[in-house]
């Protein structure tokens, strides 16, 4: 879906009375925010890091330049959605009753208990959506969710009129909670749909 075709669909439609429709950096922002806040709710990217264990280390910061830890570039962690071992069995998450459960104090730190030196931990994350600079650009969102972005740009588009939340606003931003609502009571993104999964855990398998 090219970035210039919401563009043209978000002027005629949600942002049609505001004269911020012509200032396409500003709907490109829009659009970042609301395809932010949907990769959020609906978990459709999701990308691996490779903690490399350490004996003397409980703690990992899930980044790209932290020591031990190994991921992709060009995407920020949203929250860590599970963790497995060198076998690619799945290791249980914030299970205070489980021994071997590893914890997550905080959105991007995995703690390890007891961790044996030089053994390996897959973490699979939630990741943020590529960002988009250009009306050439191409987005990635399943057809199912794009009337949802669109009432996002409205909410957005309309907030930005004096930053507080009017009649306008506020619809448009229940509309787009609506359409969330029912793609999740409908089963409308499917896994088929989502634009990244990890299959497979990488190394181990």
């Amino acid at each position: 879906m090219l970035v210039s075709d919401i563009i043209t669909d978000a002027k005629y439609g949600e942002l049609r009375q505001l004269a911020v429709k012509d200032d396409v950096d500003a709907v490109i922002s829009f659009i970042n925010m609301g395809m932010l806040e949907l990769y959020k709710r609906f978990n459709l990217r999701v990308e691996e890091a490779i903690v490399t264990l350490d004996e003397n280390t409980t703690l990992y910061t899930l980044n790209s330049s932290a020591l031990n830890v190994s991921m992709p570039s060009g995407c920020d962690l949203i929250y860590i959605v599970g963790a497995y071992d060198e076998t690619g069995t799945a290791i249980e998450l914030n299970n205070e009753d489980e021994p071997l459960s590893v914890l997550t104090p905080s959105y991007d730190t995995l703690q390890v208990p007891n961790p044996t030196n030089g053994t390996y931990i897959s973490v699979v994350y939630a990741a943020t959506p590529t960002k988009i600079t250009l009306t050439t650009d191409i987005i990635k969102l399943p057809a199912s969710l794009y009337e949802a972005l669109l009432h996002y740009i409205g909410y957005r588009g309309h907030g930005s009129i004096d930053g507080n939340i009017n009649t306008e606003n506020n619809t448009h931003y229940m509309r787009f909670e609506k359409s969330c609502t029912t793609a999740k009571e409908y089963g409308l993104v499917t896994a088929d749909e989502t634009p990244y999964r990890v299959v497979t855990v990488k190394g181990f398998l």
